[in-house]
């Protein structure tokens, strides 16, 4: 419920002055949230336009359709073998990169 506006001088520029501070505060928070928000906002960006570079690059596209088709030409009885064989190569991969 809204106060009634007092009738009073005094009081009714008090009440102009809390009620202009309160509206400086809030906009002062919803500048905050935003500026977070944007920050926040480019980072998933930054992650998204790295993520799409991975999947557009000709050697990735490769690797990955090699990788399926291999795993779907192997037949289920072979597929522990292609995936053991798989972490060895992504072990091997981690490996090489830590020199």
């Amino acid at each position: 419920m809204i106060p009634r506006i007092p009738d009073d001088p005094v009081r009714r520029d008090r009440r102009k002055a809390d009620l202009l501070l309160a509206s400086q505060i809030l906009r002062g928070q919803a500048a905050l949230d935003l500026d977070d928000l944007g920050g926040r906002a480019d980072v998933w960006g930054r992650r998204w336009l790295w993520a799409k570079g991975w999947m557009t690059d000709p050697i990735v596209l490769a690797v990955a359709g090699g990788g399926a088709a291999l795993f779907a030409a192997s037949g289920r009885s072979n597929r522990s073998r292609v995936w053991r064989w798989a972490r060895w190569a992504w072990v091997a991969w981690k490996a090489y990169q830590r020199r």
